[in-house]
């Protein structure tokens, strides 16, 4: 397996013997597709190894190998200054063997935070239009700044479309123990929003426009789900989606600090929060998304049944998804 690790401007390339075979060129660039900006790093022996120190972010390599065939490998976790949990949903290998192409379906936390660094690196990475799956509320109360050249779509899961933008008070529950099995009845809502799913989706299938990113305000539930869908429908293994769903939880902290300043404006309380009580919140917990699998389950046999039937992905929009978003 090639794995790409990053520690601050530290990158790490790593691979087995015969995962890039003698002669290959590798080339590094910060676009998924090598232009201008590609460099020669290394042209193999025996190495199973690459360190390359570089403030470009984010960084795909391309390995050239002697018989003439590319594969790209990019980063999994890119590190904004202003924006925690932003993943790339490329690399995956499916049930038939192909894999999920880098560069093209990002996921993270809100954007309210960018700084300029972070805005100029999306509009590197060449997103077209980010998803704001957040309600009408969260985005009044945090909004996303306007990205030139980049279209923005409000898109919410779990609340309805037209809900008021006005902040709605809320009780915060003083036993902590409600926190786990609200987070698991929050996931069998996120499985009714079938018309906010069916317009992401339709929207991507049918426009084509890739690369893409949607986020919620932790990365983590909304996000994970709709993640899942996206994976699910080029036939990754659920193995494999839940283990990408559990990224999340070396975030956890941040989000729990996101969570303070909305407790805090949504409760309109003077008391004093005590953030450890919502931890189970701030978790991605296998558990939790297991729930929404059960439910589309439930209502429609399987995940499978639920995209085609639920959500109304046919199997010609499938294929076409797959061919847009899968190589090898």
């Amino acid at each position: 397996m090639i794995q790409v690790q990053r520690t601050g401007t530290q990158l790490s390339l790593t691979w087995s013997p015969g995962d890039i075979p003698a002669g290959s060129i590798i080339y590094q660039s910060h676009t998924v597709e090598p232009s201008a900006s590609k460099k020669q790093l290394l042209v193999t022996d025996k190495e199973t190894h690459l360190l390359l120190l570089t403030e470009d972010l984010p960084v795909f390599f391309t390995i050239q190998k002697p018989d003439g065939s590319n594969e790209v490998v990019g980063e999994r976790i890119i590190p904004l200054e202003g924006c925690f949990n932003f993943r790339d949903l490329g690399g995956y290998v499916n049930t038939a063997g192909k894999t999920v192409k880098w560069g093209q379906l990002y996921r993270s936390s809100l954007l309210t935070n960018l700084t300029v660094k972070d805005q100029k690196t999306l509009e590197t990475m060449g997103i077209k239009w980010i998803c704001d799956l957040r309600s009408t509320s969260e985005i009044a109360a945090k909004p996303s700044p306007s990205l030139p050249g980049i279209a923005s779509r409000h898109i919410p899961i779990g609340t309805a479309k037209n809900e008021s933008s006005e902040t709605q008070k809320m009780d915060i529950p003083k036993d902590h123990r409600v926190y786990e099995p609200l987070m698991g009845e929050s996931y069998r809502v996120f499985v009714q929003s079938k018309d906010g799913f069916r317009e992401i989706l339709e929207y991507i299938i049918n426009q084509a426009e890739l690369p893409f990113l949607f986020h919620c305000t932790a990365g983590k539930d909304r996000t994970g789900v709709l993640g899942a869908l996206l994976l699910k429908l080029l036939d990754v293994p659920e193995k494999t989606i839940l283990a990408d769903y559990e990224l999340t939880n070396q975030y956890a902290d941040a989000i729990l600090g996101e969570m303070q300043g909305l407790v805090e404006a949504f409760s309109g309380s003077t008391e004093k929060i005590e953030l450890e009580n919502f931890r189970p919140m701030a978790e991605a917990k296998p558990a939790y998304l297991e729930i929404a699998f059960d439910e589309m389950k439930k209502e429609y046999g399987s995940v499978d049944a639920y995209l085609e039937k639920g959500i109304g992905i046919s199997a010609s929009k499938k294929a076409k998804f797959q061919s847009m978003m899968l190589e090898g």
